[in-house]
């Protein structure tokens, strides 16, 4: 059955660089897709104000109204601290936007295939992950990082648990890399399913999907391997707890999606909650770290 198209809302704001976690957080609770973060201009130019800029995007639908009150309301609230632009606002045509031609994406030797009709580079393994809206198409630095850091890790018959889910990218990049099983989960149904028919698209076998909240509480039967967890601060800083509560001693937990500004804080609760790092990689403005438990 061919997927129905949508119309989506980009809400955009410009603000300096050291304010930008307030700005994810509030977008994070109002939106329900992914929230970026990117650079503007050159970033040792230190003259502009405004040099980064946090996009999010939602379903155009009755509440469209409503939400984009709250966010004005919400990001009035900053602007007597620091400066900030207005909000943005642009339409775009899911349909128009995911018929744009993707090419395949290389990553370590993972090949992301934005159809089934691609056929796999030789000496890669194929994920097929249709480009959306809702969960981009996998060229972000936080999904590389993590899909190296994966491959360094995982060992046949590991059972992983991923955090965010999204479209489901890093728990097949796992199954495909040996682990036995993963537990994907997501506050986002969308998400869910996503992750479910990817996995099947992908040919493994393995993933189960469900909707669990991070910050309130998380429901798992098992003590994973490897935990996967591409969040951004707020998540981490509200659902450390959860996290840890999942871990056996030998856990590896791959925490990505955070600003390299605000990584050492992010490390010193890693640090509190009795983990340690074994390694961190940067690209671009985003860091991920690689961690131990003290446990």
């Amino acid at each position: 059955m061919e997927k129905k198209s949508s119309i989506w809302i980009k809400y955009s704001v410009k603000v300096p660089a050291e304010f930008v976690e307030p700005v994810v957080r509030m977008f994070t609770k109002f939106l329900t897709s992914n929230v970026y973060v990117e650079q503007i201009g050159d970033p040792e130019d230190k003259s502009k104000e405004l040099n980064t800029l946090v996009s999010g995007f939602s379903k155009k639908n009755d509440e469209s109204e409503n939400l984009k009150s709250n966010l004005i309301s919400g990001l009035s609230l900053f602007s007597g601290v620091f400066e900030i632009s207005d909000i943005s606002l642009e339409e775009i045509n899911s349909d128009i936007w995911e018929k744009q031609k993707f090419e395949p994406i290389e990553i370590e030797n993972i090949q992301i295939l934005p159809s089934k009709e691609y056929k796999i580079k030789n000496g890669f393994l194929g994920i097929v992950i249709e480009p959306s809206m809702a969960f981009g198409t996998g060229h972000h630095p936080t999904t590389k990082m993590c899909i190296t850091l994966i491959k360094e890790v995982t060992k046949e018959g590991f059972r992983v648990l991923d955090l965010g889910c999204g479209s489901g990218i890093l728990g097949i990049t796992a199954l495909k890399f040996g682990a036995k099983n993963c537990l994907s989960i997501d506050i986002e149904e969308e998400s869910v399913k996503a992750t479910i028919k990817n996995s099947v698209d992908s040919k493994v076998l393995g993933i189960e999907s469900q909707k669990q909240d991070l910050i309130n509480s998380l429901d798992i039967n098992f003590k994973p391997d490897i935990i996967i967890a591409n969040l951004n601060s707020y998540l981490f800083k509200g659902g450390i707890k959860n996290i840890i509560k999942c871990m056996k001693p030998d856990t590896k937990l791959i925490a990505s999606g955070i600003l390299i500004e605000n990584y050492q804080e992010l490390k010193n609760i890693f640090i509190e909650n009795n983990l340690f790092e074994i390694k961190k990689i940067e690209s671009g403005d985003w860091s991920a770290i690689l961690l131990g438990n003290n446990a």
